[in-house]
């Protein structure tokens, strides 16, 4: 396996950190793998080596301040990293494979991402050959009395501080360098998904008919299995999939948030079923076996 890390300035300060794990024989486009919030890119490491197993050309990407990576500036919300970050990072490994397209595959908030951007912006589709979220939601995550009360504490804690201190979230790696997570607690409180200019980005995910599978958790309580159907249902393509992971669909437990894709039970059931769709796209695509640059 070759691994070496890529360092990429952003045309707006800051940087992103990219990890590649290259297999000698590579089959269909490169992957960019993105992780969440409050954690960097080992925690997609396990399902990279998976991907990159079979055969694909896998590249970890560390966005806004996580990592190695740095933040353009502590003032940052969710749409800094979906509009610097994401094309930063495609346009990188466009450039270092010769593809003409790159598969994204996420946890929970770097699912935000690509949809963020392409919504905006459908006509950059050209550069996606699919998409795959796992645990990522933008409305549903403050249902009922508790889940609300712990929205409006890390609202005001994140703006109190300019940030969110590890301290105060129960899961993940690290903090949250930026004011990103006051913009989710404020999507999941009023229940809308929308930007600082007031577009609706749920309303314009129809626009997205880029092939796409959305994997949830049926005991995640930070992204409700609800709240990741509303993805999976306002995406426009026609070649869209759905996973629900938990014991009613043949799973030996009830997937929580970081359960899809940490531990053994997400490499054995979870992992497998990621890889066979990516594959999947990648023959209808008729994508042959190349080699590309190292």
């Amino acid at each position: 396996m070759q691994q070496a890390q890529h360092l990429v300035n952003m045309e707006g300060g800051g940087r992103i950190s990219l990890y590649r794990l290259k297999p000698k024989k590579v089959i269909g486009r490169p992957i960019l793998l993105a992780h969440g919030t409050i954690s960097n890119g080992e925690s997609m490491k396990d399902l990279a080596e998976h991907l990159k197993e079979q055969g694909f050309d896998c590249w970890l990407l560390e966005w806004g301040g996580h990592g190695q990576s740095e933040a353009a500036s502590s003032r940052n919300n969710f749409e800094s990293p979906a509009f610097s970050d994401t094309p930063t990072a495609i346009e990188y490994v466009l450039k270092q494979t010769g593809h003409p397209q790159v598969n994204w595959v996420s946890h929970s908030g770097g699912g935000h991402l690509p949809l963020m951007y392409l919504a905006r912006s459908p006509e950059n589709q050209m550069k996606f050959a699919s998409i795959v979220s796992i645990g990522a939601q933008a409305t549903d995550g403050a249902l009922g009395i508790s889940a609300q009360l712990r929205a409006c504490v890390l609202w005001g804690i994140t703006h109190l501080y300019g940030q969110t201190p590890k301290a105060i979230v129960s899961v993940g790696t690290e903090g949250e360098p930026t004011l990103l997570l006051a913009q989710w607690a404020r999507w999941n409180l009023l229940r809308k998904w929308k930007g600082l200019d007031g577009f609706n980005y749920m309303s314009a995910l129809g626009r997205i008919l880029t092939p796409s599978l959305i994997v949830a958790g049926s005991n995640d309580d930070i992204a409700p299995a609800f709240g990741c159907r509303k993805f999976f249902e306002a995406l426009g393509g026609k070649s869209n999939a759905w996973l629900l992971c938990g014991k009613t669909h043949g799973f030996s437990k009830d997937y929580s948030h970081g359960q899809l894709i940490r531990g053994r039970a997400a490499q054995s059931e979870i992992y497998p079923k990621v890889s066979a769709w990516l594959i999947e796209q990648s023959l209808v695509n008729q994508e042959p076996a190349i080699g590309s640059r190292s």
